[in-house]
């Protein structure tokens, strides 16, 4: 996609596990700097606890101001990930994924609360999907809801791609090939190009065409352009490919 790729968005998950995985779980400690600045009696005066964007504003510009509260709530935060961690003997064969407040785990947890600073369970993964280079993820939870991680360049119209992916059967393996096949060509052939827009900005859309590359167009460009002219490979390569390389390598057997 010609991007760099953001520091933030680099994970790997772990590499003893299968590409693609059932009953996967989400646990992270809620609040988290919050709930850790509350438990060392530091000052929390103005915070709103319940409104977590502003509340997340608010501790993010304290810890720009005061690099030892940075360094008190970043340590604090690993250690009480490692005493998670040693508390339920948890072994490579049950982390996938270490996370800065939380871990994805094959099985349940039988130790919650440490310090008074629990580690709630959030999701439970119906079907966990990673990547080929296992750096990103998708995954469908209990709730019938996608959970996306990693992938750059996220828009809607994609994620319902993801979301039928996730919804697949994959208890039948025909069935896994026959809609992989299914949402390719809907992705080659469909006429809607709503699904290869992507958001740049107010009414601004980036698209790749065949021969040109990636542009930047209006709106009202968006409504007219033919839709034989989008370089279709390009976005199954990048948005749909790492995943469905995955499932194919694990039911290919």
């Amino acid at each position: 996609m010609g991007v760099t790729t953001h520091p933030n968005l680099i994970m790997k998950i772990n590499p003893n596990h299968r590409l693609v995985l059932r009953d996967v779980y989400l646990y992270d400690i809620e609040s988290c700097h919050y709930s850790i600045m509350e438990k060392l009696d530091l000052d929390l005066t103005g915070i709103n606890k319940d409104n977590k964007l502003e509340r997340n504003i608010q501790i993010g510009k304290m810890m720009r101001k005061n690099p030892k509260l940075t360094s008190i709530l970043r340590n604090t935060t690993r250690s009480l990930i490692d005493e998670y961690l040693r508390a339920n003997g948890l072994t490579d064969g049950d982390l996938l994924l270490r996370q800065y407040d939380g871990i994805i785990l094959t099985r349940t947890l039988r130790v919650t609360d440490l310090r008074g600073i629990p580690l709630n369970i959030q999701k439970h993964f119906q079907i966990f999907i990673s990547s080929f280079d296992r750096r990103k993820y998708i995954a469908l939870d209990s709730q019938i809801q996608t959970t996306i991680k990693g992938v750059e360049h996220r828009y809607d119209e994609m994620d319902k791609v993801y979301m039928s992916i996730c919804k697949i059967n994959y208890a039948n393996k025909d069935s896994i090939f026959r809609n992989l096949q299914l949402i390719k060509d809907k992705l080659m052939t469909t006429e809607d190009i709503n699904i290869f827009a992507i958001p740049a900005g107010k009414n601004k859309y980036n698209i790749f065409l065949k021969n040109y590359g990636q542009i930047e167009i209006s709106k009202t460009t968006l409504k007219i352009m033919d839709p034989l002219d989008i370089d279709r490979n390009k976005y199954f390569n990048f948005y749909i490919r790492p995943f469905t390389k995955s499932i194919v390598a694990e039911f290919v057997r």
